[in-house]
């Protein structure tokens, strides 16, 4: 199957393989770094599909695994009818003569000798992980203490992701329900670990059960930056964001590496107009610090949207649909700009 994609201002035609509900490989000699955003359109039995997707792998002079990232009920309709009808027709095609079927085993006997030893060592770690995420606690799973930094549980989480996505692993279709199974397990560390009142919860379950002892003094510091954000949470709660500016300075000097802290800053920098400026900043360092955030991937384009920016907004809201893309305002804003866009230069 042939597939037609465009990025970059460049037109391509490529073969396609591996195709499925949630992807594709493209074979090219020049494939898009990954992150790359890419538009589809493949002409099916079923019907024409048309689809945005996002560069997961990216193996030069080979091509690139592609993950779709928004995908109309139709064209999605008619990909899935395509796929229901070819499984159904290599479920009856006839058998192999004994000498194809020689022949295909000797090939793929050879291939698996090559790739034994990394693929039995990936096996063996995903398994490891699991028996982690199945037994062990979140500080086991994510390999950091308890004492480990923000900074460091995002980093230990972003690691764990690289290598054991499903997305990086899309021609491994035998692993995908490990690999879910441990990403989940992996996402909800994080996100407990990564949530201070959450992680104290936990902290308290696990010295309960005797499996850590955890209970520990807060210093100076800490309670004066809890005050801080409590002072400035009242504040945010009231919807009087200029009173949150000086306690939520206060946070971001004192945890200059915590980007919840910048992105609250931001958001109530944003509503004046003379600090929209290093509303901009904050939104952009709190982004870097945490790339997962898609609340403050939104709320940054909402304020370039009041600044009249659409175009600085629209790459933000296509960022958030590739970390989720079932998120309905992002996608909604995203058409809707998209569609302004395309108007305005015709």
């Amino acid at each position: 199957m042939y597939v037609g994609w465009k990025a970059a201002g460049q037109r391509l035609v490529s073969r396609a393989e591996t195709v499925g509900m949630g992807g594709l490989f493209l074979h090219t000699p020049d494939p898009l770094p990954m992150g790359s955003l890419l538009e589809l359109l493949f002409d099916l039995k079923t019907g024409e599909v048309r689809a945005r997707a996002i560069v997961r792998n990216s193996h030069p002079g080979k091509g690139m695994g592609v993950q779709f990232v928004q995908m109309q009920p139709a064209d999605r309709a008619r990909l899935n009818q395509f796929l229901l009808k070819y499984a159904a027709a290599e479920a009856e095609s006839l058998p192999l003569s004994s000498s194809q079927t020689a022949k295909t085993s000797r090939t793929a006997l050879d291939k698996t000798s090559e790739k034994a030893p990394e693929t039995n060592q990936f096996e063996r770690e995903l398994g490891e992980r699991l028996e982690l995420a199945r037994k062990g606690t979140y500080y086991q799973l994510l390999e950091i203490v308890p004492d480990s930094s923000t900074k460091q549980i995002k980093q230990s989480f972003y690691s764990l992701a690289r290598k054991f996505h499903p997305d990086y692993h899309m021609s491994r279709t035998e692993l995908t329900p490990q690999l879910k199974e441990l990403m989940g397990a992996v996402t909800t560390a994080y996100k407990v670990l990564a949530d201070e009142n959450r992680k104290a919860a936990y902290d308290a379950q696990l010295a309960s059960s005797g499996t850590y002892s955890l209970r520990r003094a807060k210093t100076a510091s800490q309670e004066n930056l809890e005050e801080c954000f409590v002072r400035a949470s009242e504040y945010l709660r009231g919807n009087n964001f200029v009173g949150s500016i000086v306690w939520l300075r206060k946070c971001v000097e004192m945890a200059p590496e915590e980007a919840k802290y910048r992105a609250l800053l931001a958001r109530s920098l944003g509503t004046i107009p003379q600090y929209r400026n290093e509303a901009i900043q904050q939104f952009e360092r709190a982004i870097e610090l945490d790339p997962w955030n898609t609340t403050a991937f939104v709320q940054f384009a909402e304020l370039y949207e009041e600044m009249q920016l659409p175009s600085r907004a629209l790459p933000l809201y296509s960022k958030v649909l590739e970390i989720n893309p079932l998120h309905g305002k992002a996608r909604e804003r995203f058409v809707e700009l998209e569609t302004s866009e395309a108007s305005a230069n015709r």
